[in-house]
């Protein structure tokens, strides 16, 4: 699995967690290095096919673990 840059920019505008079979990635953005990231906050398997992902909003990924995982409110 690897997102182009241009989708990494787009989920991360459009504040979505990217959700793998084993992993929940929150998108970070680099000054440094000019370009979006993703660090693993939550583990565990069969989330999704192996291979797949799906970009995800807080409140779907919150429903997907069982509880309250990441922060639904956007802060202005």
């Amino acid at each position: 699995m690897e997102l182009t840059p241009e989708e990494a920019e787009r989920y991360y505008l459009e504040e979505k967690y990217i959700v793998t079979y084993g992993c929940i990635y929150q998108l970070f953005y680099s000054t440094a290095q000019k370009r979006v990231y993703g660090q693993v906050i939550y583990r565990s398997k069969g989330m999704t096919r192996r291979g797949r992902f799906f970009a995800m909003d807080a409140e779907t990924v919150n429903h997907l673990v069982g509880f309250n995982l990441v922060n639904k409110e956007v802060l202005a």
